[in-house]
């Protein structure tokens, strides 16, 4: 008999990530022999993403928007109907805390962290207190951690021994690429080269937020274009800060060199990601970004393009010494880079990308799962 798992997800993918590593780990999972099932929130997007990425061994059950005390009622009926013998929470909170005595079977719990709430500097006050109660609620509740960064890792080490449980066992497994969406087919690659012929073109794809990086990449492209102008920045996503980003672009005469996007399709990803000639993913020194996982890193490495970040948390364990970094306080440091990237000055960083493949996640996860049971009974 097959052993079950059960990815358990809340939300609509296009805000809230943590939905990715069901979607990046179920086929793979279903390929090395394991029963998947993801429950996920019923709306478009997150149907979408699901119809595009799961194969047919991978079943997706959705349960109907609603406040938190209704979410969580659905989602024990579903588990009661699937009884999967692990239940990976892919995010951990009040919405996804499933009282163990309400569900009739005894499966384990396997739960993820993939950011440091607590470590959050807008968190004060009873959003902090809260956020220290679940990261500690996960120690003493789960079977087995994941821990998608190694400050986590270290982070829920340290407290696990605190609460006097030493053998609980954490994974380090940081987010991963799809090939499902990565080797997608290229629809609008054709148009889009036209469209920036003559072009550098630089991707960001995150939130529009000053504390992202947002008026670092502004700044930097106001710089670079002084020596180098036959630039084109590509900002993909929205966010708070974006009215203000725009006025910036206006105000200073970038309308040129700057585009905003807003969302774009997943369909048109692979599109944009062949056509860039680098990426940006910015990143700060604090607590807040060490922890977390810059997801959209590994979805950018498969392209063989540059990908300038900051040298803390997972990109320095993905580039060690030899990445292409700047400091995200200063802008100048970023307009270096653009500059010798324009310049065909950057030396090539060598990096075996398939160690970051959701296959490559999903065997080492299994492995360390089934390490003390067989897969079959």
């Amino acid at each position: 008999m097959k052993k079950k798992i059960c990815f358990l997800t809340t939300g609509d993918i296009t805000t809230i990530a943590t939905m990715k590593r069901a979607l990046g780990m179920a086929n793979p999972l279903a390929d090395l022999g394991w029963e998947v099932s993801i429950i996920a929130m019923d709306c478009a997007e997150n149907r979408e993403r699901a119809s595009i990425e799961c194969g047919p061994d991978v079943a997706v059950y959705f349960y109907k928007p609603a406040n938190m005390n209704g979410e969580v009622e659905q989602k024990i009926m579903l588990l009661k109907e699937i009884r999967p013998d692990y239940i990976y929470f892919c995010s951990f909170g009040f919405r996804n805390w499933i009282r163990k005595s309400a569900l009739g079977f005894n499966p384990q719990m396997v739960i993820e962290h993939s950011e440091l709430q607590s470590g959050i500097p807008d968190n004060k006050g009873l959003k902090k207190i809260m956020a220290h109660f679940i990261e500690s609620l996960s120690v003493v509740y789960a079977d087995k951690l994941i821990c998608a960064s190694r400050y986590l890792e270290t982070f829920y080490r340290k407290r696990s021994k605190q609460f006097m449980r030493r053998s609980l066992s954490v994974l380090y497994s940081p987010y991963a690429y799809s090939t499902e969406v990565i080797d997608a087919p290229r629809l609008h690659l054709d148009e889009l080269q036209a469209k920036y012929a003559g072009k550098t073109v630089l991707i960001y794809m995150g939130t529009m937020t000053k504390n992202y990086g947002l008026f670092t990449m502004l700044e930097a492209v106001k710089e670079a274009v002084k020596e180098t102008p036959n630039i084109k920045l590509l900002l993909l996503g929205r966010g708070r800060h974006l009215d203000e980003a725009k006025a910036y672009v206006k105000a200073n005469g970038l309308e040129e060199y700057i585009e905003f996007l807003g969302y774009v399709p997943e369909t048109m990803l692979s599109s944009y990601f062949e056509l860039a000639d680098a990426f940006i993913s910015p990143l700060n020194n604090t607590v807040q970004d060490w922890a977390r996982c810059p997801s959209k890193i590994y979805m950018y490495i498969p392209f063989h393009k540059p990908v300038f970040t900051c040298n803390i948390g997972e990109p320095k364990e993905i580039f060690g010494n030899e990445g292409y970094y700047f400091d995200n306080t200063q802008p100048g440091s970023l307009a270096e880079l653009i500059t010798g990237l324009v310049r065909q000055q950057l030396e090539r960083v060598p990096l075996d990308v398939t160690a970051h493949s959701w296959t490559t996640r999903s065997r080492e996860f299994s492995n360390w799962i089934l390490q003390k049971e067989p897969m079959y009974a």
